[in-house]
């Protein structure tokens, strides 16, 4: 059986100040995360986790100093979390890979020191199938998300060639 990887970077640190606490505390659990006295480094060897989960008392002390006009997590986390909230046990986040770019994004949209983050994602496998290899680059400005992986890179490159006849078979 092959085991599949996505090491992923995100660049350049963020200052702690930046981010609401929810924001972090969230960020802190779908990454690995390195800190500093100022600013905090988001990374992971096997790639942002799908699933995480948080204590529903850190979710309410952390969501005090989030509103829904300025964050989309605590948004999702009123919407679709409040019961769990109020009580004490702890709450599943599934789908956070979802999540966490519009999490970035609105840490961009806040800051005065950040005009955008990169992402950058590299696809690994144990074993070396055609599949398992590629990558995905990411940047996250205020306004816009924009990405792109190896793979779609790759079919605008088979459909250029084929428009200019360099090449009569691919994976347009």
């Amino acid at each position: 059986m092959a085991d599949y990887y996505t090491p992923t970077v995100v660049d350049p640190m963020i200052s702690l100040a930046a981010m609401l606490p929810i924001e972090r505390l969230f960020l802190s659990q779908v990454f690995d995360e390195e800190l500093t006295s100022e600013a905090a480094y988001y990374c992971s060897e096997d790639g942002a986790r799908d699933l995480i989960s948080l204590a529903a008392s850190e979710i309410r002390a952390a969501l005090d100093a989030a509103t829904p006009e300025t964050s989309r997590l605590a948004q999702k986390l009123i919407d679709e979390q409040s019961d769990a909230i109020l009580g004490e046990d702890d709450i599943d986040l599934d789908m956070c890979g979802d999540l966490w770019a519009d999490v970035l994004q609105d840490i961009v949209r806040r800051s005065p020191e950040l005009d955008h983050l990169t992402v950058t994602m590299a696809f690994t496998c144990s074993k070396m199938r055609p599949d398992g290899f590629g990558g995905l680059a990411m940047l996250i400005t205020a306004s816009t998300i924009r990405s792109e992986s190896t793979h779609t890179l790759f079919d605008r490159f088979y459909t250029e060639a084929a428009a200019n006849g360099e090449i009569s078979h691919g994976n347009p």
